[in-house]
């Protein structure tokens, strides 16, 4: 079993002065949102093997922010940076079969693209996740029924979830 946390990076500023493309970097609410998820992963106690990030600063960012206490498991990978679904895949099969959960921090349209491409399966209330636009911080959890992660392919795993920073902070008001 095999299991891929798949995050849009959080929310940058979309218009800086004499920044690349490459070099944007979180806004006020892309920080604000990337603590939300790192409560989340925190308070879930979730543990991943290995966090595969593009190496543009906003993600890079978001992935610092999330994984606060595993930045030691970041790998940061120019390929992922303007990437197709191809590449996306290309990095998931390389993994190292011991990795059982892993997160993949990366950027529009390959994630959206990545996720409509691996997934076979999903619960009834997932489905707004397939049609609308991946927002920002937006994260969704695919399960895989493998051994290799040399097996992923097109309609290999199941969407479990999909949560944003703004449901989660929606759902604390709640409880």
């Amino acid at each position: 079993m095999k299991r891929v946390f798949l995050l849009r990076h959080c929310e940058a500023h979309q218009f800086q002065d004499e920044t690349s493309d490459y070099e944007k970097g979180l806004n006020e609410v892309g920080m604000k949102d990337s603590h939300i998820l790192n409560k989340w992963f925190d308070d879930n106690r979730i543990s991943l093997d290995c966090i595969i990030v593009s190496s543009a600063y906003r993600t890079v960012q978001t992935a610092k922010n999330v994984f606060l206490n595993h930045k030691e498991k970041i790998r940061e990978k120019k390929s992922l940076y303007l990437c197709n679904t191809a590449e996306v895949i290309s990095e998931l099969k390389s993994l190292n079969d011991t990795f059982t959960d892993i997160a993949l921090i990366g950027h529009e349209p390959s994630i959206s693209e990545s996720l409509k491409y691996l997934i076979i399966n999903y619960r009834a209330d997932l489905s707004y996740a397939l049609n609308n636009p991946y927002p920002t911080g937006g994260l969704a959890i695919i399960h895989f029924d493998l051994v290799s992660w040399k097996e992923i392919d097109e309609k290999t795993g199941i969407l479990d979830a999909f949560i944003t920073p703004s449901y989660l902070v929606e759902n604390e008001k709640k409880n």
